[in-house]
């Protein structure tokens, strides 16, 4: 693209034409044009016309950052942080604590942020509130019983819930729209990377500080621990949410660099995996272990193909991307379907337990929500559909996987009698 600009830099025309084909590659590639040819008036024209909001806005982060957001940034985190320290404050255990609460805790931060900065209706924010504080009140009222399968699966399940209804909040009560659960998507995946170098940096500064006041024999590490390091964790998603919400926005998205990155080593090493497995004789129906290990890897393939789709081009042509995505999905449905195999095979011959319902009930999503993408991008590969279709297909199907969540969630406890 960087060489089309050059050669098309006398001609206006063509210029605008290679911008209508693929707005976004044009954009990135005109930088590195500019750079090579500073003096020429029509580059000038275009880096102008494309990044003037840019250069004003990154010429002073200060001015958007009100001083509304901050405020409000820490009064979350400490609102948070001090929610989190109630196990060190109170006579309460935290093995029970912190399963069971932790999660709501960031979920309804991040969802007290969403409903104060963006238009969330009023009675909207309070079925929200009222579902979370109901969520956590049940949680709280199950029994104390350390060997409960049913119990550790509520608690495992209750944040997949939790995390659909920060999606209602993040898109101001309007949860039947298809964008705006797709912008929820990428901001999820943003926020991973944004909030992980943030406690990057807080461990390194936490390794300084404990390391410096040594020197001076002085030993602060468990007033840190329980004060600095407590806060600093909880505060870590709400500062990354206001860094993504108010300052980086559109200029620079990491995670979709990231997919395309991880795609094909990801590919790679699950094809290695595959032949492997074969090669030493082991079989997910009998090692549990392993087909854990399947599991975890089913959850990273879905993230990774949902964030590589999320910032494709709507109207850029098939490539080299898509055909690794497609790859991926094929093989990691294969894969899916060995362990669904090895559910089934240990849940007939050993019994059915919670574990194994919950574990067949989540696998038969992610491969139906695979299966759908790998069709939808199929058929836009024989360009019998438009790209739209994965779009909608990876959005629409988000309910379910809030449906599982809140069975297992509430009803398994229930149904299996805590057990």
């Amino acid at each position: 693209m960087k060489d089309r600009i050059l050669a098309a830099e006398g001609s206006p025309k063509d210029l605008e034409i290679l911008y209508r084909k693929s707005p976004k590659e044009f954009a990135t590639a005109l930088r590195e044009a500019f750079d090579e040819l500073p003096d020429s008036s029509v580059l000038q024209v275009w880096h102008e016309r494309l990044f003037f909001d840019e250069k004003a806005a990154v010429s002073s982060v200060a001015k958007l950052l009100h001083a509304r957001d901050i405020w409000l940034t820490v009064s979350l985190s400490l609102i948070a942080g001090t929610l989190a320290k109630l196990p060190i404050l109170l006579p309460i255990s935290g093995e029970l604590f912190y399963p069971r609460n932790l999660c709501g805790i960031m979920v309804g931060t991040l969802t007290a942020y969403f409903c104060i900065q963006k238009p969330c209706r009023g009675h909207s924010a309070a079925i929200l509130l009222l579902i979370l504080s109901g969520s956590l009140l049940f949680l709280n009222l199950l029994p104390d019983r350390p060997n409960s399968a049913s119990i550790l699966l509520a608690c495992i399940y209750a944040p997949f819930f939790f995390w659909s209804l920060l999606g209602i909040a993040f898109a101001g009560g309007n949860w039947r729209s298809l964008p705006a659960r797709m912008d929820y998507l990428r901001y999820n995946g943003e926020l991973l990377i944004y909030t992980t170098m943030i406690l990057l940096g807080g461990m390194v500064l936490t390794g300084l500080t404990a390391a410096l006041f040594h020197l001076i024999g002085l030993d602060i590490s468990d007033w840190y621990m329980s004060n600095v390091v407590v806060y600093g964790a909880v505060a870590a998603p709400v500062v990354a949410t206001l860094l993504i919400d108010r300052v980086v926005g559109d200029q620079f998205k990491i995670t979709p660099l990231l997919a395309k990155v991880f795609t094909p080593l990801f590919l790679v090493m699950v094809v290695a995996y595959l032949v492997a497995m074969i090669l030493q004789h082991r079989s997910p129906f009998t090692d549990r272990d392993f087909l854990i290990a399947f599991n975890m890897l089913l959850l990273i393939v879905l993230g990774l193909c949902v964030f590589s789709v999320s910032e494709r081009g709507r109207k850029d042509s098939s490539g080299v991307t898509d055909m690794m995505n497609i790859a991926l999905v094929f093989v990691t449905l294969l894969i899916d379907a060995v362990a669904l195999s090895a559910i089934v095979f240990r849940t007939a011959s050993e019994g059915l337990t919670p574990n194994r319902m919950a574990v067949l009930g989540a696998n038969l999503l992610i491969f139906l929500h695979l299966a759908g993408i790998l069709f939808h991008y199929i058929r836009f590969i024989r360009k019998s559909r438009d790209f739209d279709a994965i779009e909608n297909w990876i959005v629409a199907y988000l309910p379910a996987y809030a449906a599982w969540s809140l069975f297992v969630m509430v009803g398994f406890p229930l149904l299996f009698w805590f057990r």
